[in-house]
């Protein structure tokens, strides 16, 4: 598996991700992307994985490890107690929030809906 995301994966997260009024898109441990543009210029100069964060319930927030295997788009959830992965075919992201809903809600049971895009 790769530790990074591939350009054109990332670029159509990006046009998913950003424009959402609930959901974000991070690279690690840096600011959420505010623009496709400044997201795509972020593709051009690294391979890294990113992280969409999702609200989930009240007060709390999902982060899911997004990066490319492949063809595929792998999406992981890393918390101890309800850790899982997912992966989607490229010609299938314009699902991505049933994708990603659909992880959460099987990670936690189904205890707690996510907020969609």
């Amino acid at each position: 598996m790769s530790n990074g995301i591939n350009a054109s994966h990332g670029k159509t997260i990006a046009e998913l991700v950003i424009p959402s009024k609930t959901w974000s898109l991070h690279p690690e441990k840096k600011p959420a992307f505010t623009t496709v543009d400044e997201a795509i210029d972020y593709f051009d100069d690294n391979n890294e994985p990113l992280y969409i964060k999702v609200p989930f319930g009240e007060d709390d927030d999902v982060l899911v490890h997004v990066n490319s295997s492949g063809e595929d788009v792998v999406f992981t959830i890393s918390d101890l107690n309800h850790g899982g992965e997912s992966r989607v075919d490229a010609s299938h992201l314009k699902n991505l929030s049933s994708s990603v809903v659909e992880l959460i809600e099987q990670c936690y049971d189904g205890k707690k809906s996510p907020e969609t895009m």
